[in-house]
């Protein structure tokens, strides 16, 4: 009896520490508010942790190199090429680059004659909180060089702002 039921209590804890990690299953909402007041917004998944069965090999298309991240970082998918991996410091902050495409931004540059997506490397740093599996960032900052504004006739340019991001 008392075997039995140290066998279900040691299966009992190493299921709850394995359920630590975000795996995709829930969507999150990604903020951008740019320093003149023009927001975006995208949703998506965020994985923790690298699986190797074909279902999440599809969804994680750098899921390689979570290998060799040692459990300190999070790969964001938030679509149309918006993937990124960002690291986890030992201080409660998120940190990252990538190359990233924000659809219309117009307001944010004061003018109308734009019209089509910006591509471009964003820089992005927040502290987070975890409750859970679920991770938030309150209070983010992050800089957008922006590398396709020359056809539009302006010049190449660096927009900043704040982030958030939250589980829905």
């Amino acid at each position: 009896m008392k075997g039995t039921l140290l066998f279900f209590i040691t299966i009992f804890i190493i299921f709850l520490t394995s359920c630590k990690k975000e795996i995709g299953k829930k969507e999150y909402l990604l903020q951008f508010e740019f320093e003149n007041g023009h927001k975006t917004e995208l949703t998506g998944k965020i994985f923790e942790k690298n699986k190797t069965n074909k279902k999440y090999k599809a969804q994680i298309a750098y899921g390689y190199s979570m290998h060799y991240i040692d459990g300190k970082g999070l790969y964001f998918d938030f679509g149309y090429s918006n993937t990124t991996m960002i690291l986890k410091t030992d201080d409660q902050k998120l940190i990252g680059n990538s190359s990233w495409t924000f659809g219309k931004i117009e307001p944010a540059l004061g003018t109308t004659s734009f019209s089509g997506n910006t591509f471009g490397d964003l820089y992005l740093e927040g502290s987070y909180t975890q409750k859970g599996r679920a991770y938030s960032v309150e209070n983010g900052t992050f800089e957008f060089y922006w590398r396709n504004a020359e056809p539009y006739g302006m010049q190449d340019t660096i927009l900043k702002g704040k982030w958030t991001l939250k589980r829905l």
